[in-house]
């Protein structure tokens, strides 16, 4: 196996999320469409497309797709039940 391979693998688990056998498997669908789609139109864009797809998860979502799904899920319950969101708050003067 070579050194891009391994590297590969380790960015559909960072883009899938970390915790389960799951999360790395959606990544890995996600990473290779985008690289069958990449590939064919921008063939010397896809390495950094890799490489940038990997920072940005690594800085913007650390648990992956699943983490992002799991919080948005969250955020729909607490707007559905009128709970405030915690994320939001209130100027006071």
């Amino acid at each position: 196996m070579s050194p891009a391979n391994s590297i590969e693998i380790a960015i559909w688990a960072a883009v899938g999320g970390r915790g389960t056998l799951f999360r790395p498997i959606l990544g890995a669908f996600a990473v290779n469409g985008a690289k069958s789609w990449f590939t064919v139109a921008y063939p010397e864009y896809w390495l950094y497309f890799l490489g940038l797809l990997f920072v940005l998860v690594t800085l913007w979502l650390p648990r992956g797709l699943m983490g992002l799904a799991g919080a948005l899920r969250a955020r729909l319950r607490r707007s559905a039940a009128g709970a405030p969101d915690p994320q939001l708050r209130e100027a006071r003067p």
